[in-house]
Parts: structure tokens; C-alpha cells; sequence
């Protein structure tokens, strides 16, 4: 089973791929990169001493339950400040992605919570992110 990342807005729910990220309607989808990513993800977070995509994330047990029956929900201007830092970083020095996919995918999946945080900015709209 391929592992994926989500966001939930508080007032929206899941979120879906922007659509000006899918001009053709084609339902792509985003997320699928970042758990693959994430120890690249984390030492450059460390790297910038901002604060990691893992701090935005729903806690589970062992069997992916809530530990919670209300979520913790985080500020979007944070996540979106992270998410920002990480793509400027990675697009400055893509070669640090060691995959055979190339950072291009991450990249994607970046933009994707980059744009949805914007507009969660504009709505003071709080998230969560949780690995399905």
C-alpha cells in the first residue's frame, strides 16, 4: 500500500489538488512524494531551523486511529512559511535529492500544500496534514 499525505482544513475538510494545478480536469492527485521524502524533508528543515512538516501532523497509534478525538489544528501561516522555505530550498539545490525520481515530485507536492496554505491563510482556515 502506497503511502500518501494529506491536508484537512478545519472548515473545508480534505483537500483535493488546486485546480489551477490541473488544467485539463484530469483529477491528479499530490502527496504520494512527501513520506518517501521525509528524512530529506527533515534534515533540511533542521538544516533552515524551521519547523518540520512532521510537527503539523495528526497523532496516531500504531493501528493509524486518532490518539485524539479532536484533532490538534496549526496555524496555516506556519505551515505555509515551511512549506515555502522547502521549495526554495530544494530549488536552489535539487541535487540533494538522491532519488531516482528527481526532485521534480516533491516539488509537486509542495507547490500543491503551498497553494492550498495560501488560501488557508486568506481564510484563517487552521490544518492538520495525516499520512493515509
Amino acid at each position: 500500500m502506497s503511502r500518501c499525505l494529506d491536508i484537512v482544513l478545519e472548515n473545508t475538510g480534505f483537500c483535493a489538488l488546486p485546480a489551477e494545478m490541473d488544467l485539463k480536469g484530469e483529477e491528479l492527485m499530490f502527496g504520494g512524494n512527501l513520506p518517501a521524502a521525509s528524512l530529506l524533508l527533515e534534515d533540511i528543515a533542521e538544516d533552515l531551523n524551521i519547523t518540520p512538516l512532521s510537527a503539523f501532523m495528526l497523532e496516531e497509534n500504531d493501528g493509524g486511529e486518532a490518539l485524539e478525538t479532536s484533532p490538534e489544528w496549526y496555524d496555516p501561516n506556519q505551515g505555509l512559511d515551511t512549506v515555502q522555505k522547502l521549495l526554495n530550498y530544494l530549488l536552489a539545490y535539487p541535487e540533494v535529492d538522491k532519488s531516482p525520481e528527481g526532485v521534480h515530485w516533491i516539488l509537486w507536492d509542495l507547490r500543491a500544500l503551498e497553494l492550498i496554505l495560501r488560501d488557508a491563510v486568506q481564510t484563517n482556515d487552521r490544518f492538520y496534514l495525516k499520512e493515509g
